[in-house]
C-alpha cells in the first residue's frame, strides 16, 4: 500500500491544495458529536490534514482534531476507505502537532542527503562484506518499505507503544517513507 504522503492530488477530487503538507505519524483523537476514534495523523498543512483511521465521520461533518492539550476545529472535505482529509476552522501550527521538536519531512531529508554527501566525500578505509550478494531492486525496497510500514501501523495499534516509542514510531514511518523515495529513484 502506497504511503498517504506520497499519494498524488488528483485522487482527491474537490481537494483544493494550496500549501506545503508536513509529513508526520502521530496519534490523535477525531471527536464529533457522538464519537471519538483514534486517529493517525499523516500530514498537515497550516490549513488541513490527512488521517487515517478505522472509523471516520462523512463528508461535512463538523469535528475536533485532539492531541494532549492542544485541538482544532475542522471539518471533514472528503474520505475514503480508511483515510480522511480535514480542513481546520482556523490556521494550525503544525510545528505543535511534531512529537520530536519540529522537526519536519524537509528537514529529515536535507540532514539525509547531508550525511551522504559526507560519507561519499570521506576516504573509505575498509568496506564490510555485503549483506546481499546482488544488487537491490526497487522491488526489494519497496517490500521492505512496505513491511516497515506495516510494522509501524500494527504498534500504532497498542496505545501503551504509542504513549511510550511516539517519536521512535515516528522515525519508523519516516525510514519507511524514505525507502520508498529511493525504490522510485532505483533503475
Amino acid at each position: 500500500m502506497l504511503s498517504a504522503a506520497y499519494e498524488p492530488q488528483k485522487d482527491f477530487i474537490g481537494c483544493a491544495r494550496t500549501e506545503p503538507r508536513t509529513n508526520m505519524f502521530v496519534m490523535a483523537a477525531l471527536v464529533t458529536g457522538n464519537s471519538r476514534e483514534t486517529v493517525k495523523v499523516r500530514n498537515m498543512s497550516p490549513g488541513g490534514a490527512l488521517v487515517e483511521g478505522q472509523v471516520l465521520p462523512q463528508p461535512d461533518t463538523q469535528c475536533l482534531l485532539h492531541r494532549g492539550d492542544i485541538s482544532l476545529e475542522a471539518v471533514v472535505v472528503w474520505i475514503k476507505p480508511g483515510k480522511a482529509g480535514i480542513k481546520f476552522r482556523h490556521r494550525a501550527d503544525v510545528g505543535l502537532w511534531l512529537p520530536s521538536g519540529r522537526r519536519t519531512q524537509s528537514e529529515v531529508d536535507v540532514a539525509v542527503q547531508t550525511a551522504k554527501a559526507e560519507l561519499v566525500a570521506a576516504p573509505v578505509a575498509k568496506v564490510a562484506a555485503p549483506l546481499f550478494s546482488a544488487e537491490l531492486s526497487r522491488e526489494d525496497v519497496a517490500h521492505t518499505a512496505a513491511a516497515m510500514e506495516a510494522l509501524a501501523d500494527d504498534l500504532a495499534e497498542d496505545p501503551a507503544v504509542v504513549a511510550r516509542f511516539m517519536t521512535k514510531l515516528q522515525t519508523l514511518d519516516i525510514a519507511a517513507q524514505t525507502l520508498r523515495k529511493l525504490a522510485e529513484q532505483l533503475p
